[in-house]
């Protein structure tokens, strides 16, 4: 304990106690017995290493039990401050208990906008999953209201943490896929929405479309130097760079604002005239 107390990186202080944490089956001051925790799909069950029997010393019990996100969010509610700064945490921004979501946010209509096909308003596949959660809680509020049997709560759970899981991500291993009703289509979710080629980061921010910029394949050619770079003649034309007029560079620049955007071959020409207060005049209409 005071050798990772020693580590001033969080992350790698957080690191080693998980490390010596790992294979720690009892608990060295009280003796007490420590799960051994695994996920599987959305499930989280807590195995407990085999005990003797009070009352049969000859015989061992081993205990499995599910652990529930109130026993969980219970659990990781109960670290002290100190425990907290020491696994590598600030308390008041970072809180273990915060990884349970208890309030959903819902995203805003921009996020999941109506499709429109054949003249027919569709809701977007977030939107249906926010119906879903929101049927879903409804129903298991109203069956604790009722006094209803403890597996009649647990299905509803499950299906409530099936519903809010898939909207986030529906292409977990093990996990059944989360489908439209009417088109059995697969919902498209979140981390879908954000991930990949076509996802927001690199379909949309890295690779948006911007003016002034082409791509070709290069290729080698024999009528120039090795160190040169041939560029197709449209394209160079479509290439511009703002040039501010000197007294130095007025006759050079009068004569590219004079061939416009459309130069006799072998010149070059410009494209806009941007003005002191920041008006622009495109030249292919001058």
């Amino acid at each position: 304990y005071k050798a990772g107390l020693r580590i001033r990186n969080p992350e790698n202080r957080l690191r080693y106690f998980t490390k010596c944490c790992a294979g720690m089956r009892v608990n060295p001051a009280t003796g007490a017995p420590q799960p051994q925790y695994r996920l599987e799909s959305t499930k989280v069950t807590a195995e407990f290493p085999p005990q003797r029997d009070a009352e049969d010393m000859q015989g061992y019990t081993e205990g499995r039990q599910d652990l529930s996100a109130e026993k969980a969010y219970e659990i990781l509610r109960r670290i002290s401050d100190d425990d907290i700064i020491t696994l590598g945490f600030n308390p008041q921004y970072s809180r273990p208990e915060w990884f349970v979501i208890t309030v959903l946010p819902v995203a805003p209509p921009p996020v999941r906008p109506d499709v429109l096909m054949d003249n027919m308003r569709s809701q977007d596949d977030i939107t249906h999953k926010l119906v879903e959660i929101y049927r879903a809680n409804a129903e298991l509020r109203r069956q604790e209201q009722n006094g209803a049997p403890q597996h009649i709560i647990l299905e509803m759970s499950e299906l409530l943490q099936f519903h809010i899981t898939t909207m986030m991500n529906n292409t977990i291993p093990g996990m059944p896929i989360s489908t439209q009703k009417r088109s059995s289509r697969p919902i498209k979710s979140i981390s879908q929405r954000l991930k990949g080629k076509e996802g927001r980061i690199r379909g949309n921010l890295m690779g948006k479309r911007v003016d002034f910029s082409a791509r070709t394949v290069i290729g080698g050619d024999p009528n120039i130097e090795l160190d040169e770079l041939g560029v197709p003649w449209s394209i160079a034309l479509n290439l511009t760079y703002p040039e501010i007029v000197t007294p130095y560079n007025y006759d050079k620049l009068q004569r590219l604002v004079d061939n416009g955007p459309h130069p006799p071959p072998g010149e070059t020409g410009a494209k806009f005239i941007i003005r002191d207060d920041g008006s622009r005049r495109d030249l292919n209409f001058l």
